[in-house]
């Protein structure tokens, strides 16, 4: 028991030691903490429909796919720099792709993919680049491609830098304590943090397996007197872990009442609890009256959170148009855009184009208004035979 303790005891010190060295970068290796607007300096990117920092993160929204490459003038030895340690909370990016160019010339660059956790929590990773034959020499470009729709996505900090064991383990130990998301639908099922990048249950499951596999060796290899001694050892151990458990989550569950309280109980004054919807619903009564029921939309830009899944209710039996809906009915709906506050996106009255302001993004060659809200929020739709 005291074993014990003493390495809880270290991991703890480790942990929040950690936070010292953070960001730090005092080996010469590259690092960004985004703690400062000036950092977003050089960072140059694709697909993006907006960014910035809030003094603690970097906050990029996207169109589609998302390409993100570091400042120009990298010059990374990637013998002595070899792992990318990102720490990044997502809504929606299924993979993530690192990429890079050496001085070696060539067509395609070598790229390693991972797959991020969704839980909308930060998560720190170490992603492990001299397992491409490609990271070698001297690394002049880098960057990350988010695949799937990107909705939101922050990051706290990028690190190229050597592999460090504390820092590991005390990210691992963070990740222990991150508290599970609260989901009515499956509030009794048994969720489990991230652990060596396995989940913690597992582990234990592991634990309790090797202990069984122990126990009945040692079971019938023990005399007859000492069997009764070795099975409420076992019981013992095995209860042991259900409580190590059962702790953790005892844990996750004060973080989620104290998250709701601070949400929605007893808010900081200075803290939006709701979004600010504005006129939407105006908008929404205004959008009624032009869109039909058998009719499929789209609303622009995507994604377009809090309105998008309000719409889509207040606006049934219209349908939003996606694969699924265009498949069941043949593209036999009549096509409607709506774009809501947007003055990036506009009608082009001489050809009825409907397209972002700098003409990169056209949505439909062809097409009407249909009526106009106000400057930047208005209704289109698309000719028939366009889609």
């Amino acid at each position: 028991m005291n074993m014990i303790r003493n390495i809880f005891i270290a991991l703890a010190l480790l942990a929040s030691s950690a936070h010292l060295s953070v960001h730090a970068g005092e080996d010469g290796y590259p690092a960004w903490d985004f703690k400062d607007p000036g950092d977003l300096k050089g960072w140059v990117g694709e697909g993006i429909r907006d960014s910035g920092t809030n003094g603690e993160s970097f906050i990029l929204s996207g169109e589609d796919k998302v390409q993100l490459r570091f400042p120009s003038g990298l010059s990374i030895d990637s013998e002595k720099d070899n792992y990318l340690r990102i720490r990044i909370r997502i809504s929606s990016p299924r993979i993530i792709q690192v990429f890079w160019a050496t001085e070696r010339p060539g067509k395609q660059l070598p790229a390693i993919p991972f797959t991020p956790y969704r839980d909308q929590h930060f998560h720190t990773y170490w992603i492990d680049l001299s397992e491409s034959l490609e990271w070698i020499g001297r690394i002049e470009m880098m960057g990350l491609a988010f695949f799937g729709q990107p909705g939101w996505l922050e990051m706290d900090y990028i690190e190229i830098r050597p592999f460090s064991l504390s820092a590991y383990l005390s990210d691992q130990w963070s990740e222990l304590w991150i508290p599970r998301n609260l989901h009515l639908g499956t509030i009794n099922s048994l969720n489990s943090p991230r652990f060596f990048n396995k989940p913690f249950i597992s582990w234990l499951n592991k634990i309790a397996v090797l202990i069984l596999l122990i126990g009945a060796v040692l079971y019938y290899r023990a005399s007859k007197t000492n069997r009764i001694k070795i099975i409420s050892r076992i019981g013992l151990a095995i209860l042991a872990i259900w409580i190590i458990y059962d702790l953790w989550d005892t844990y996750s569950q004060f973080k989620i009442v104290e998250e709701i309280n601070q949400t929605y109980i007893q808010p900081p004054p200075e803290k939006k609890t709701f979004p600010a919807l504005g006129d939407f619903y105006r908008f929404v009564e205004f959008c009624r009256r032009y869109i039909p029921d058998d009719s499929a939309f789209n609303l622009l830009p995507k994604p377009n959170w809090p309105f998008d899944c309000r719409l889509r209710y207040f606006l049934y039996p219209a349908r939003v148009d996606r694969e699924m809906v265009a498949s069941y009915f043949r593209n036999s709906l009549p096509k409607y855009f709506i774009v809501y506050n947007t003055p990036g996106i506009i009608f082009d009255s001489v050809t009825g184009r409907l397209m972002t302001r700098d003409e990169k993004t056209v949505y439909s060659e062809k097409g009407r208004l249909v009526s106009r809200y106000n400057p930047s929020s208005f209704i289109y739709k698309v000719e028939e035979g366009e889609y």
